[in-house]
């Protein structure tokens, strides 16, 4: 069986010879700083007519004013995020894993076929990254109901520790946790759609299948660029902090080295391993 530093050295071995394959990441990295861009202007015209609205309504008139208005921008972007990782991510994702697939049989590389084939798979590409992201979200959100029900219910301890540290850095870490399993439970469901061209729900059973056949190899090639991503949560989780502390366009400047980070270092490092992984495996 392969080991964790030959995937790597054979996937940063395809990426220098091939830098197509930061096309389609640096085209999600480009949505997202679009988004940030209008996130960050929000509060102004003519944007403010129709971004205005529901932030004054969802989280209040205060939002819309300097600097307050820096405080919000964080929890904007990550579910923009969200969105432009289920509707746009999963189509390039496609792609991506078909660049690789390409380079691992040493045939021709060709962009705009991958791009054609990730768009006729486009709904179930789609429908995959949706199922993860819901799952995740709907965890979740289970966790912490449970453990502010916990202590609302009159409880100050659950196992010796009180509420503020389970609702803060423990939940953080369970959250972490559940991102990095249903990630990996998930991520062969792509290569196994457009490789071997099952249906939608046999990719996602076989995915699962294989997740627990590569158990641990797997949850490192998913958690280990994920763990070099916390000391920007943890900066993107008190923009109070910054703007205390430096100036509130700090946290647009964070914003804009999260989205460079995460869209061309980690999401690009756990798609191409994992393909490469699951390529490994599948051909012995």
């Amino acid at each position: 069986m392969i080991s964790l530093k030959r995937i790597y050295d054979k996937t940063n071995q395809a990426i220098k010879s091939n830098p197509v394959l930061f096309v389609p990441f640096a085209i999600f990295a480009a949505f997202e700083f679009a988004t940030l861009i209008i996130v960050y202007l929000a509060p102004r015209m003519p944007l403010k007519l129709l971004l205005g609205p529901p932030i004054k309504a969802l989280w209040g008139e205060r939002f819309l004013h300097y600097p307050i208005n820096f405080i919000l921008i964080p929890k904007l972007v990550s579910l923009a995020r969200i969105g432009l990782t289920v509707i746009i991510g999963s189509f390039l994702t496609g792609a991506a894993t078909l660049l690789l697939y390409s380079i691992y049989k040493k045939s021709k590389i060709d962009l705009k076929n991958a791009f054609k084939i990730a768009l006729k798979k486009y709904v179930s590409l789609f429908a995959i990254v949706l199922l993860f992201t819901m799952l995740f979200y709907v965890l979740d959100k289970i966790t912490s109901k449970i453990l502010v029900k916990y202590f609302i219910s009159g409880h100050s301890r659950l196992l010796f520790l009180g509420p503020k540290i389970w609702l803060g850095p423990i939940l953080t870490s369970l959250n972490f946790i559940l991102a990095v399993i249903v990630q990996a439970a998930f991520i062969y469901a792509i290569p196994i759609l457009l490789i071997e061209g099952e249906t939608l729900t046999k990719s996602v059973l076989k995915s699962c299948v294989l997740f627990k056949k590569l158990f641990l190899k797997t949850i490192i090639l998913v958690g280990l660029p994920m763990l070099l991503y916390i000391p920007i949560i943890i900066l993107q989780s008190d923009p109070a902090f910054l703007i205390a502390r430096l100036f509130p366009e700090s946290v647009v400047l964070v914003s804009l080295l999260s989205l460079i980070f995460s869209s061309l270092v980690i999401d690009l490092l756990i798609t191409l391993t994992t393909t490469y992984l699951y390529l490994t495996d599948k051909n012995g």
